[in-house]
């Protein structure tokens, strides 16, 4: 009578102990991360999907099993199986990395990658995530060509007719416009993409935070919790902050073209180098305080300390120039 007694109190411990740590009690799978690294894409030619597998709880773990990676759009259908190694509270996340090429995709659009996965936990359970994300292949810049060309006959007949402010906008974002294109037509974008991502982790190597380059433009490196990747895309290349600021120093109409190509040479490498501070500065908050910071490293102090670089930029290179011609024609009678 006892020992029924004693197994009855040892199973309501255990139930008590289950309903007060629920987290501890069940292993469960999710997919925190499917990303198309450097998305969208604008030529055709090498791309890369990241994937994480994670888990959560801790009171058992995930056996080894397999996670499929899908792109699909209308019956278009393309998809790789991996293998996820076991899951326990020791490695928690595995990262894959899917390198594959947009060369069989038949048409320009909007495409769905989508990650399944089926485990099993050492308690026999079964259980099924999914996550689902959307990413653009191949857009064609024609559209902006034909919106540069339409700015730069504005900008040739303003000049024409000395209506100075219309010249100067119209024509700078001509400029800007057709450099942006002639980068997407040629992959420049994407090689310009893969240094800035090989000089981040070299110059993250050397600054004692271990990182690797992955082609075609992104690079891993260390957190808290394994392991992150970021890839360098478009928008954070910095290519269009140096494609607006060469526009407006090359359209600039109270300059000499040698000085034009003077500030033009300065304010771009100063934008760049910017831009590495701005991404080393994300990737040492993310390799300090994990994952959940980088939002705030990458919305906030990432780009804060890109906005600060781009105020002086501008002040010495455009505003301050600006400010002293206007007050030596001012001093001299010949402001118009």
């Amino acid at each position: 009578m006892k020992i029924k007694y004693f197994i009855l109190f040892i199973a309501l411990i255990s139930a008590i102990s289950l309903l007060a740590n629920p987290v501890n009690a069940a292993a469960h799978g999710s997919i925190t991360e499917l990303t198309p690294v450097g998305a969208p894409y604008e030529t055709q030619g090498p791309i890369q999907f990241i994937c994480t597998n994670h888990m959560s709880g801790g009171g058992e773990y995930i056996r080894p099993s397999q996670c499929t990676l899908t792109i699909t759009r209308g019956s278009y259908s393309k998809s790789i199986t991996y293998n996820v190694p076991r899951l326990d509270n020791q490695n928690r996340d595995y990262t894959y990395t899917w390198n594959t090429d947009n060369e069989d995709f038949p048409s320009e659009g909007t495409y769905t990658i989508r990650a399944y996965w089926t485990y099993r936990t050492s308690w026999g359970r079964i259980g099924h995530v999914t996550r689902v994300t959307t990413f653009y292949s191949v857009p064609s810049p024609w559209f902006i060509v034909a919106i540069a060309g339409f700015l730069m006959a504005i900008a040739a007949l303003a000049r024409k007719k000395r209506w100075w402010l219309t010249f100067y906008a119209a024509g700078a974002i001509a400029v800007v416009s057709f450099i942006i294109s002639f980068l997407i037509l040629t992959g420049y974008d994407n090689y310009l993409m893969g240094i800035e991502a090989l000089n981040i982790a070299y110059i993250a190597s050397f600054l004692g935070i271990p990182s690797n380059f992955l082609p075609p433009n992104a690079f891993i490196f260390p957190d808290p919790t394994g392991w992150s990747i970021f890839g360098i895309g478009f928008e954070c290349s910095s290519i269009i902050e140096i494609s607006v600021l060469a526009g407006l120093l090359l359209l600039y109409p109270g300059y000499s073209w040698s000085r034009k190509f003077k500030f033009a040479f300065i304010g771009i490498a100063i934008t760049y180098v910017a831009n590495l501070i701005r991404m080393l500065s994300i990737v040492y908050i993310v390799n300090i305080f994990g994952k959940t910071s980088l939002y705030f490293a990458h919305a906030i102090v990432g780009k804060l300390i890109f906005f600060a670089f781009v105020v002086v930029l501008y002040w010495y290179l455009l505003t301050r120039p600006t400010l002293d011609i206007v007050r030596d024609k001012i001093k001299s009678g010949k402001f118009e």
